[in-house]
């Protein structure tokens, strides 16, 4: 759970073997290659690479799938992708002309099989169509100005038809443009379109034999471009090379034995002060899948320290938090199980995405039991899932004289991740006296938790516990602990305000005692920071509350269906199903976006300073 510590090597060889080189070592796969000319090479793209990844996308979402081809007779990479791109273009324009005709066949039905006259047959008479309401026929029948006729009509509509040479005014609704074409040709062509789009389908179902075909030489075109990319990054002349890149030390072994097989000259160099290395996380299988969630928003710098393990947790935490329901979790636990387990098992990312996805619905399944929420409904008094219920003053968790409580277990969650996050920025710079600053700055965060807990909360819970286990009367204990708080949080900003500048301690000059003196100044306006990032984590309580009033309120208005015999189970059964439904989603939503957000923003704003960018090993895409 670690930052992968890399070295720097660098290989000389004969220029003749440049391109052997380095296809051998895109086979090797774990190199990230330095760029060694003093301008950024382009990139070298074929042309038709976006055509083929959007014929393999198309070929993919098929709903039939045939086999692979064994035998490759008639495949050709450029005229397969020009045919199923062709196929999805005809296929696209077919279903806008099907959509087209489907409404101008339901405009033209009322009227009727007929051809309208040509251009100027009656001269300037034109047909106008009005689909009026029955009670507007009776405006139509009084005007004498107007030659008409009704040609159908229905529940809705009477149709009428006006010949005018200019369109009629005073008409109580305006005439609708039908379709030039008659009725008949319509639905031949309509008839015909259908023919087309089910042939195409299965053309296209023919193709998909030649996926994994696209996909092999999509890789090798995606290979061969960055060789050639790789190839603007070398330095040399007409008889020398050199290539340079990052190699973990894992693997260095095998790099040096590759030089060795090519006679390559190696040079070999730790990260030195101005190198900047490129960052490698790697992280045990079970909680790799939470690197996704630290770089979507950063990459931590190479001489920093990896944020997955603490991230894998707290975004459990913060997400079962939000849901605030076991019984949600149960369902999406349902959902992972029955439908996403196997298809995620297909690759080693699908792997490492599913053990976080197991962690957070355990986490929001246990957090659902402990606050007694199922689908909005607290479990029965007396029964074994109460007796897992937590209390607050005998009441549960959730329950509405607790609120002031919940909020508190959520300033204290964000007390202590932020604490966290600020003693392992001090252990990072443990060699500097910087570290002091940033345990000041955790000393702030769990003294002022405990001080104003302790002035406003009477009991104080943890001047009641101390009291209990030394055996001491409660109000000496609590004076002290007031006391230790203050002092803590006094000798925080102490800390602070001292030991956050970078500059050197002992010094004989005055000007840096003067900037230390500043630097300790703006370092405590982090103190309005520091509040606005604790209040942050009320979010917690709010989310969770809101997830837990809606399912609550879906259940009181499923169950005020009841009272209505007959319809009223399927009513209560559509808003149940509906509601939760819709409650899920957001607290979803709400769980993802806002447990990301307190451990990218909050969390790493203390703890992650410098942004570093990830290794990208030089490897093959195609297999073999």
């Amino acid at each position: 759970m670690a930052i992968v510590q890399l070295e720097k090597l660098t290989l000389y060889g004969i220029a003749r073997q440049r391109e052997e080189v380095l296809e051998g070592l895109q086979r090797l796969g774990c190199v990230h290659l330095v760029n060694l000319q003093a301008t950024s090479p382009k990139s070298a793209e074929r042309p038709e690479r976006s055509d083929v990844h959007a014929a393999i996308k198309y070929l993919a979402a098929c709903p039939v799938q045939r086999g692979p081809s064994t035998t490759g007779k008639g495949y050709d990479c450029l005229e397969v992708t020009r045919d199923v791109l062709d196929i999805k273009n005809r296929r696209q324009a077919l279903h806008d002309e099907f959509d087209d005709l489907t409404r101008s066949v339901q405009m033209l039905e009322p009227w009727g099989d007929f051809r309208l006259p040509q251009d100027r047959e009656l001269g300037e008479l034109r047909f106008w169509f009005y689909p009026l309401r029955h009670h507007q026929v009776g405006d139509v029948e009084k005007r004498t100005d107007l030659t008409w006729k009704i040609v159908s009509s229905d529940n809705q509509h009477v149709y009428v038809v006006v010949i005018r040479s200019d369109e009629p005014e005073g008409m109580p609704v305006a005439p609708v443009e039908l379709d030039t074409r008659p009725l008949s040709e319509l639905k031949a062509r309509l008839e015909q379109v259908e023919i087309e789009l089910d042939e195409l389908h299965w053309k296209r179902v023919g193709l998909t034999r030649w996926s994994d075909r696209l996909k092999r030489d999509l890789n090798e075109a995606d290979d061969e471009a960055a060789r050639i990319e790789a190839m603007h990054q070398l330095a040399g002349d007409e008889d020398l090379f050199a290539l340079q890149g990052w190699v973990p030390r894992s693997t260095k072994e095998h790099v040096l034995a590759f030089a060795k097989k090519y006679r390559l000259a190696v040079q070999s160099e730790t990260p030195g002060p101005d190198d900047k290395p490129p960052t490698l996380l790697n992280n045990p299988k079970q909680i790799a899948g939470a690197e996704g969630a630290v770089t979507f928003y950063i990459t931590p710098e190479y001489r920093t320290w990896d944020p997955t393990l603490v991230v894998y947790f707290s975004f459990s935490l913060f997400f079962a938090m939000i849901m605030s329901d076991a019984g949600y979790g149960l369902v999406l636990g349902a959902i992972l199980v029955f439908f996403l387990w196997r298809k995620l098992g297909g690759s080693d990312a699908g792997k490492r995405f599913r053990s976080l996805l197991v962690a957070i619905l355990v986490a929001t399944v246990g957090y659902g039991v402990l606050i007694g929420s199922y689908f909005g409904v607290g479990p029965s008094e007396g029964s074994w899932l109460d007796a897992w219920q937590l209390r607050i003053g005998g009441k549960p968790l959730m329950a509405p004289e607790n609120q002031g409580a919940m909020m508190g277990i959520a300033v204290t969650v964000g007390v202590l991740h932020l604490a966290l996050a600020n003693f392992i920025t001090a252990w990072q710079n443990r060699r500097t006296s910087q570290c002091l600053g940033s345990i000041g700055w955790a000393a702030v965060f769990l003294g002022g938790l405990v001080l104003i807990s302790a002035k406003m909360v009477d009991p104080n819970p943890l001047a009641s516990w101390l009291a209990g286990r030394l055996g001491e009367p409660y109000a000496p204990i609590q004076e002290a602990v007031v006391s230790g708080s203050s002092a803590a949080l006094i000798g925080g900003f102490v800390a602070v305000f001292l030991f956050s500048s970078g500059r050197p301690l002992f010094s004989i000059n005055i000007m840096d005692w003067v900037w230390r003196i500043l630097d300790g100044l703006q370092a405590l306006t982090g103190v309005s920071k520091a509040f606005g990032d604790v209040l942050s984590y009320l979010r917690l309580f709010a989310l969770g509350l809101a997830s837990a009033e809606l399912a609550s309120t879906f259940n009181d208005l499923a169950g005020g269906m009841l009272e209505f015999s007959g319809v009223g189970v399927l009513l209560a059964l559509l808003i149940l199903v509906v509601g939760h439904c819709i409650n899920l989603l957001l607290a979803i939503v709400g769980g993802v976006v806002h447990g990301l957000r307190l451990n990218c923003i909050e969390f790493f704003s203390w703890s992650l300073k410098d942004e570093g960018y990830p290794f990208r090993a030089f490897c093959k895409k195609a297999s073999g």
